[in-house]
This record gives C-alpha cells, sequence and structure tokens, in this order.
C-alpha cells in the first residue's frame, strides 16, 4: 500500500492506496518552521490505525516549509515513526501542487490557501520560484494575506458602514485578543486565514469584492508577472481561496492579459492520478 499526502499550514489530506480500492483522511497540518519530529508525531499519530501504517511500503508526502535536505528531516523523522515499513519521500507543497494541476506538462503552479505560492514548472521539476515570503513579508492572495488586510480595515475604521456593523456582530472581535493572537500565539496564519471565511460568507458585497481583488491583483503583480514569457504560458491554481473565489481570480487575470488553466480546491486527486498513471 502507498500513501500520499498534501499539507499545508491547516490541514493535511492523506490518500491510501492499495489494489482494492483508495481511501482518505484529514488531519491538521504540518509545518517544520513550527514544529519539531516530536510535535508533528504526537499531532498526527490519533488520527491513524496502526495496523494500516504498517502496510505501507511508500508514502509520499508534499509540505508547506519542507525544503529539501534543510527543514524537511522533522517530517522524515515523525513519517518513519508513524510508518515504519515505509520509504518515505518528502518534498514541499509547490511541488505537489504542480505535479497536480500540470502531469507532465510546462506551465506555472500557484497555491492559494491559507498562505501562497508560485513555482514555473517545466514538465519535470521546478526550475523557477518566486520566494512566498509568509504572511509577514508577502503571501499575496491568501487567506492570512486577506485576513490581515481585513484586520487592518477592521480596526482603521476603513470598513463600510453596513459591513462593519455586520463584522461587529458576527465576529465580535477584541483588539488586545486579536494582537495576542497574532503575535503571541502559535500559528498566526491559520488565525487570519480563518477570517477569510467570514468574507466568503459574504463574497457578494462590494467590499469584499475589492478586498479580496487587490489581493489577488498583489499576487500576479509580485508573483506571477516576475516569470519570464508569463503571458505565454498558463497559469493554474490549488487551494480554498483560489478556488472560492474564482470568479475574482479569473476577472483579475484577463485584466492582466493572464491567461489561467486549472483551478482546483485540493492537489490530493490530481496527485493520485500522477503517481499511478505516470
Amino acid at each position: 500500500m502507498i500513501v500520499i499526502a498534501d499539507s499545508g499550514s491547516s490541514k493535511t489530506d492523506w490518500m491510501f492506496i492499495k489494489d482494492t480500492g483508495s481511501f482518505g483522511i484529514q488531519s491538521p497540518g504540518i509545518n517544520p518552521f513550527y514544529q519539531d519530529a516530536t510535535e508533528i508525531l504526537n499531532a498526527q499519530k490519533v488520527y491513524f490505525k496502526r495496523e494500516e501504517n504498517k502496510a505501507v511500503s511508500l508514502v509520499y508526502f508534499y509540505g508547506a516549509g519542507c525544503i529539501k535536505d534543510k527543514s524537511d528531516k522533522p517530517v522524515i523523522d515523525a513519517l518513519t515513526v508513524l510508518f515504519p515499513s515505509a520509504e518515505v519521500l518528502v518534498e514541499d507543497d509547490m511541488l505537489g501542487a504542480a505535479r497536480a494541476v500540470l502531469g507532465n506538462n510546462e506551465g506555472i503552479a500557484c497555491i492559494l490557501g491559507t498562505g501562497a505560492n508560485s513555482c514555473y514548472y517545466n514538465g519535470q521539476k521546478i526550475s523557477d520560484k518566486i520566494p512566498p515570503l509568509g504572511f509577514i513579508l508577502g503571501d499575496e492572495g491568501s487567506g492570512a494575506h486577506i485576513g490581515k488586510l481585513f484586520m487592518n480595515d477592521y480596526f482603521k475604521r476603513a470598513l463600510p458602514k453596513d459591513f462593519k456593523e455586520k463584522a461587529e456582530k458576527e465576529l465580535a472581535l477584541d483588539l488586545p485578543d486579536v494582537l495576542t493572537a497574532v503575535y503571541r500565539k502559535e500559528y498566526p496564519s491559520r488565525y487570519l486565514a480563518a477570517f477569510s471565511r467570514f468574507l466568503a460568507e459574504n463574497k457578494t458585497h462590494v467590499y469584499t469584492y475589492s478586498l479580496v481583488k487587490k489581493s489577488f491583483g498583489e499576487f500576479f503583480f509580485r508573483n506571477i508577472e516576475r516569470y519570464a514569457h508569463y503571458q505565454d504560458l498558463a497559469v493554474s491554481f490549488v487551494g480554498a481561496i483560489a478556488f472560492n473565489y474564482s470568479e475574482i481570480l479569473k476577472e483579475v487575470a484577463f485584466e492582466r492579459g493572464i491567461t489561467i488553466g486549472k483551478i482546483i480546491s485540493k492537489p490530493i486527486d490530481g496527485l493520485k492520478c500522477y503517481h499511478t498513471d505516470f
């Protein structure tokens, strides 16, 4: 049995594949920038059945923050314990996204979820990549970036009156609590990205439309238009933000002369095809 996993900062999708079929589970996100091997193992093991794990012979893991031969070791160490009979192969989530939407074809692949990322993929490997820089310095277009812009407008009195009243009623945000969550607690990007759910529920409002369009415009300018010949290549996306706001994403791309390829919510099905069909 083989296992394919795709992990972002918020959640991990696992696909178990055997001769008789496949099944999937979901667990919390894994990020070696914030977790050591013990923390990863303890957070994940409760989601798995031990006997099933022993039957796994090969694990393909694609994860946020998994830089080969640098930050990937905690993930390798944790998964080697979790799947004691398996060979564990760890790659970053950007390669997983590229393989999921492009297979063996050339193009630009992007992630727009809790975080954001992009790369030029030549059909076999990533040969150019703009650094995303994380939610403080970058991650334009991501859930965390959209949440950050919304928090700024909320507390600096820049929301339209009707949207302000709705946000205050439904979210009841307290400034000290928000500052503590962003600057002192774990996983601040997850916290900020969670506000994108409220915005998604109100995405027909002109404020949400303008905010998301602004964030996507920044993403294209800083992360797509830096690649050579970007106008000659299709740009494909994975992630809940890209999927949920796909109409705005397509509109911004059209205005900037960019061709959109695939937009999918999760890469796991595409990765299953990649690892079983090629």
